[in-house]
């Protein structure tokens, strides 16, 4: 039963996406978002120039041999974390304060049931899930136990993710930077300590993420605890309801899907980047740092049309969403552009922070070079993908991203036989999405108005 009957007014901190200049409030929403996304970005790759200054090249690759499986567990954090984000947002955009209440403790209950799981499945399945990549032996021992210790982490980063989607959801994006800044700022200072000072080398790097992660969750769901609007936390109260847990399912599972399936091609594509080399694996470990910084932008920008989208879409306001739809677009791919041409006219300085060695700059460089422009096709597919999830429409988005999954694997399985070399590899992801852009387009083309409709 819902705790607060009262109706309060909207705080000062949220944004509200039904009224008021689109593109205005897209870039107020949008830019502690992606403040907060480049600053974790930030702190990725000074760790891992911390492991690989303190640890050496072994140390930096059998980080970078854990990437994708990371990767795989944080896109289902934020898959989740997605469907309750859009509930909360329709919620909120249509005034339903009970069905808000009901949404935000069915996401905290969802964010420790399946975190407990996962981080128990994960730290037991760690060594075989390295060993089926094929990662070098050299490198094996201490990726495994970095990763063991890494997938600690995965109940707090799903209950930070759920609590960050629910205050996305009601338009405020200053809190989850202000807790994000936080977390990373004590996980360096945690990183220099265990590493540089104790010595622990990459495990100590793994402990102090794991730390710092325990943090964040800790602050933003003391944030929502102590909030007096509608969407504040009780404790004793989560659990699961019905009504509201079967459509954040119906979202969130899809979307966390798709990030698992990617990611599991892309540990078919990390098993394939082993067959190069160590100095192949450190390299791309290094060109996925920086060209991560383009990433989380486009994350960023993804959810920022996700949110408006929802809000309006609750708010059955179908033609202020398509015109947001067009602005968040061509103000996404101005903002991708720039930044990807910045890395790539000082990806060699950049790269030199990490190592010195020849090959894996070489390896790093042809990576950033065949990934970081196409970006801006990835960037359109992401916000075409979180419009049709705001509109409840999950699993084309899920479908389209397995078919890009398939045509990395296909590409792989087809056309690097023939010309067997990285550059080849590496282009696998501009490929995909290509495709992916072509699918969604004639999608949209087709489905006209109707994509703009709630459908849940």
């Amino acid at each position: 039963m819902m705790r607060r009957k009262r109706l309060p007014r909207r705080r000062a901190s949220s944004i509200n996406f039904t009224e008021g200049p689109i593109l205005k409030n897209v870039v107020r929403f949008a830019s502690p978002l992606l403040l907060m996304n480049l600053i974790f970005q930030l702190y990725c790759v000074l760790d891992l120039i911390i492991v690989s200054n303190f640890c050496g090249t072994d140390a930096m690759a059998a980080v970078g041999a854990t990437v994708y499986i990371s990767q795989m567990i944080s896109g289902l954090a934020l898959g989740l974390a997605t469907g309750c984000s859009v509930i909360t947002a329709q919620a909120w955009g249509a005034g339903n304060y009970d069905r808000l209440y009901k949404t935000v403790h069915s996401g905290y209950a969802t964010a420790f049931l399946v975190g407990t799981v996962l981080s128990a499945a994960g730290i037991l399945l760690a060594r075989p899930m390295l060993t089926f990549m094929g990662t070098p032996a050299d490198v094996l021992a201490d990726a495994t136990s970095y990763l063991r210790v890494y997938l600690i982490s995965i109940l707090p980063v799903l209950v930070y993710n759920m609590g960050a989607g629910i205050l996305r959801g009601v338009g405020d994006t200053r809190h989850p930077f202000l807790f994000m800044t936080i977390a990373v700022i004590f996980n360096l200072g945690l990183s220099f300590l265990f590493v540089g000072v104790f010595k622990w080398g990459i495990i100590g790097a793994a402990y102090a993420y794991v730390i710092a992660q325990f943090l964040s969750a800790v602050l933003v769901t003391a944030s929502l605890m102590m909030s007096h609007e509608p969407f504040r936390l009780f404790l004793r109260d989560i659990g699961f309801h019905k009504d509201v847990l079967q459509p954040t399912i119906k979202l969130g599972v899809p979307a966390g899907l798709q990030s698992c399936v990617m990611s599991l091609s892309n540990v078919f594509v990390q098993s394939n980047i082993n067959k190069f080399g160590k100095q192949a694996i450190a390299g791309l470990a290094a060109a996925g740092r920086l060209d991560g910084f383009v990433f989380v932008i486009i994350n960023g920008l993804a959810l920022t049309a996700m949110s408006f989208m929802s809000a309006n879409i609750g708010a059955q306001k179908k033609e202020r969403a398509k015109k947001g739809l067009i602005r968040i677009i061509l103000f996404s791919i101005a903002v991708v552009f720039v930044h990807a041409v910045i890395l790539l006219l000082f990806r060699y300085p950049l790269l030199r922070l990490f190592s010195d060695d020849h090959e894996v700059m070489r390896y790093a460089s042809t990576a950033m070079f065949y990934v970081l422009i196409p970006y801006v096709l990835f960037a359109i597919t992401e916000i075409l993908g979180g419009t049709l999830r705001s509109a409840g429409q999950s699993v084309l988005p899920m479908v389209i991203t397995i078919g890009m999954s398939g045509v990395r694997v296909v590409w792989i399985l087809a056309v690097l036989p023939f010309f067997r070399t990285f550059d080849v590899l590496v282009m696998n992801y501009s490929v995909s999405w290509v495709f992916a852009l072509i699918v969604y387009l004639v999608y949209f083309k087709r489905q006209g108005d109707r994509i703009f409709e709630r459908q849940m």
